[in-house]
């Protein structure tokens, strides 16, 4: 993406216009203090649809009824103007021809324009730069739109800015917006387009449908097992009642179905009545054997919590002993007599004995500790299995006393229909309250999901923006210490390592000294570090975002007098101290060199000439580069002249 700004125009209350003409490459507008440099950054902020006017009051509010810049895109222009603050704020849009320049702006040309919707403006430039990613809404609770008020952090770095120690980008003190500039870098840097975001958002959307259905199957085998505990003794025993065989491995809806369609009794036929007895003998013989299962569990239980204390005590002993083993260590490797000098063969062998005990003595300790942690996990999952056949114990329990109180010895119930019509009634208070649903279609249905969830992220994958994002960090770092060579650092930080952090998402700036910690931004000395910090950075940006073919960043940068850390009062009052202002003078020379050689860098590397502009005391007279830096001069406000 081409882009630059062909001009600032103010249009005067009284029809007259200042025009600051700007061209691509270095841009240069000069000048004494309090002539309107820095109100310029405010002028191009406002244009780009911010949400309040940052213009300083007075001299230029008074003077201006519009303020407007051409902004010209690979091969098209536009004008944006937006009215004084005090008289409204109305915003104006519209492409203009190539030749259209900022003595073509007056009254009458707005005569014929309407103005537009701030938001609406807002979203026409960013169309006309490339931004493809217009929704991320959904990815989490705060995620908001990319939007061109998020770029401009990295385009703009104020007076008050420009040198900070402890900030780096415009506008990061408000927290949502930094996190929003962060978060959006990706597709800032046109790493990502819209259908990445798209399939981020459907895959939080398919998760939240996934753990609907997982609950919703949750509740479904709550319901299925209250089926299989309750409903199911209850049809049970009224089969039993008719003497009727029962029909074996029934899902929970056929049950269901079998309760709701009971076979009638009939007066006309004579059912035996020993089939209820011989379902409390079943349920009996059930019992006893659930009970044998859980009598061995807990015996399991038990051998394994002996077997661990014994374990702990073996371990306890192993390990003094090896302490005695440590203590009874070699000293030497050959011993001999002290009186008659022979060699003693038989220490030495005591002492090979000695070693390889305390090797097999650390290797039985290792083991003995790792099979008696996992003991742990095994008694557990014994002691749930016992909970489990305690409760089905007691479920049979109830089922035999039922079957005992109701239609064996039962005083109440002395039919056989009494005893059919009762079993009925309770069966029919289970079944009005069951709701029970395919199981089928809960798998069916999670495993569509978790296939869909998967094909996006394979395809998520393929965009391998960790691996991009890690590139540009390590582009960003390249670049920075390249540029720190010509900038001007204290001795004690050389030789330079910055490192600006983009993967984990800080956006922390931090030199890293051999053999030291980091040494972030803010706890570096000088503001002549804190001046090369910034201007390494954001000329990188620039750089790396030139060299990204997809990048909708716009190409301008914007730097307010960065001369000031050496000369707050310009540089035309000399310091009495003639060696100190000689080795400042150098490094503002050494600023400019460095903004002009990388601009004509980024333009031999990626074909595009990044637009710098920078507004300062600093006069040609004082700089090395004078050709270079009067090719770039655009406006130069001494001795009375001023942009109003």
């Amino acid at each position: 993406m081409k882009s630059y700004l062909k001009s600032i125009v103010l249009l005067g209350k009284d029809g007259s216009r200042r025009i600051v003409p700007l061209k691509k490459g270095v841009n240069i507008i000069t000048g004494d203090s309090k002539t309107g440099k820095s109100a310029l950054v405010e002028i191009i902020d406002y244009c780009l649809c911010s949400s309040h006017c940052s213009v300083p009051k007075g001299i230029i509010t008074d003077y201006t009824s519009m303020y407007c810049i051409i902004l010209c895109i690979d091969e098209k222009q536009y004008l944006i103007a937006r009215q004084n603050a005090m008289d409204g704020g109305a915003i104006f849009y519209t492409e203009v021809n190539e030749h259209f320049a900022g003595v073509d702006i007056c009254r009458e040309f707005f005569s014929t324009l309407k103005p537009s919707p701030l938001k609406e403006v807002q979203y026409k430039i960013e169309a006309a730069l490339g931004m493809t990613v217009t929704n991320i809404h959904g990815i989490d609770e705060i995620s908001r739109k990319p939007s061109l008020r998020n770029m401009v952090s990295y385009l703009f770095q104020h007076q008050n800015l420009i040198a900070s120690k402890f900030a780096l980008f415009y506008r990061f003190t408000d927290f949502s917006k930094r996190k929003d500039v962060i978060d959006q870098f990706p597709v800032f840097a046109g790493l990502v387009d819209q259908q990445y975001y798209s399939d981020l958002i459907h895959i939080e959307t398919l998760k939240a449908e996934l753990r609907t259905k997982k609950l919703a199957q949750t509740r479904m085998q709550k319901r299925v097992n209250y089926v299989q505990q309750h409903l199911l003794p209850l049809v049970k025993n009224y089969y039993a009642l008719l003497g009727m065989p029962f029909p074996t491995n029934r899902t929970s809806q056929q049950i269901v179905s079998l309760a709701k369609k009971l076979p009638a009794f009939d007066d006309s036929i004579l059912y035996e009545d020993d089939g209820i007895v011989q379902r409390y003998h079943e349920l009996h013989t059930l019992l006893e054997q659930k009970r044998d299962e859980r009598r061995e569990t807990l015996s399991r239980i038990e051998t394994l919590k002996s077997t661990g204390n014994y374990g702990s005590e073996y371990d306890k002993t192993l390990i003094e002993l090896q302490e005695k083993t440590e203590f009874a260590s070699p000293k030497a490797t050959t011993y001999v007599c002290p009186l008659c000098g022979t060699h003693n063969e038989e220490i030495e062998l005591v002492d090979e004995q000695v070693q390889k005990a305390s090797q097999w003595l650390s290797q039985e300790i290792y083991l003995t500790a790792k099979y008696s942690q996992s003991f742990a996990e095994d008694i557990r999952k014994l002691q749930e299995l016992s909970d489990n056949l305690r409760s089905e114990i007691n479920h049979i329990l109830e089922q035999i006393r039922l079957i005992e109180k109701k239609y064996i010895k039962s005083h109440e119930l002395v039919t056989l229909r009494e005893k059919v019509n009762y079993a009925k009634s309770q069966i029919q208070l289970y079944i009005d309250t069951i709701d029970l649903k395919d199981d089928d279609d809960f798998e069916s249905e999670i495993e569509r999901i978790q296939t869909e969830i998967e094909r996006l992220k394979r395809r998520i994958s393929g965009y391998d923006v960790e691996k991009k994002i890690e590139k540009a960090e390590s582009f960003l770092n390249m670049n920075m210490n390249r540029l720190a060579r010509t900038l001007d650092f204290e001795d004690e930080y050389k030789p330079i390592d910055l490192n600006f952090s983009i993967a984990n998402k800080t956006f922390d700036l931090y030199h890293h000294q051999k053999d030291r910690e980091k040494i972030f931004l803010f706890e570096m000395g000088s503001g002549a570090n804190w001046l090369s910090c910034h201007l390494a950075l954001f000329l990188s940006l620039l750089y790396y975002f030139a060299s990204q073919e997809n990048s909708p960043m716009p190409m301008f940068m914007f730097f307010d007098q960065p001369s000031q850390v050496y000369f707050p009062q310009g540089l035309t009052e000399q310091s009495e101290e003639k060696e100190s202002y000689s080795s400042d003078l150098a490094a503002v020379n050494r600023i400019y060199k460095t903004m002009f050689d990388e601009i004509e860098r980024i333009f031999k590397k990626t074909g595009i000439m990044p637009q710098l502009i920078v507004v300062d005391h600093v006069s040609s007279e004082v700089i090395d580069e004078k050709e270079r830096f009067e090719n770039a001069l655009r406006c130069e406000w001494r001795n009375g002249r001023k942009l109003i």
